[in-house]
């Protein structure tokens, strides 16, 4: 059984791999590396099974101290 189907946008195949995933909590945007997602093959939109998705919760509101800290651009469109 294949953890996920098909991409939900087009229809494609979606692969299994570590990467890393933009994860939002209460607010403040966080980077969390090694996930095992699934990634659509035609335009790379990432897909979490619920287990992971929990684990990656779980990982970033009992964090302590970050592994790292990057500023991140802020654009406003005019």
């Amino acid at each position: 059984m294949k953890p996920y189907d098909d991409c939900r946008y087009c229809g494609g195949e979606v692969d299994e791999r570590l990467d890393r995933l933009d994860y939002r909590y209460h607010g403040q945007l966080y980077i969390v590396e090694n996930v095992l997602v699934g990634v659509c093959r035609q335009y790379g939109e990432k897909f979490l099974t619920a287990k992971v998705a929990k684990q990656v919760e779980a990982s970033v509101s009992s964090m302590k101290t970050p592994v790292a800290t990057v500023p991140v651009p802020v654009v406003r469109v005019s």
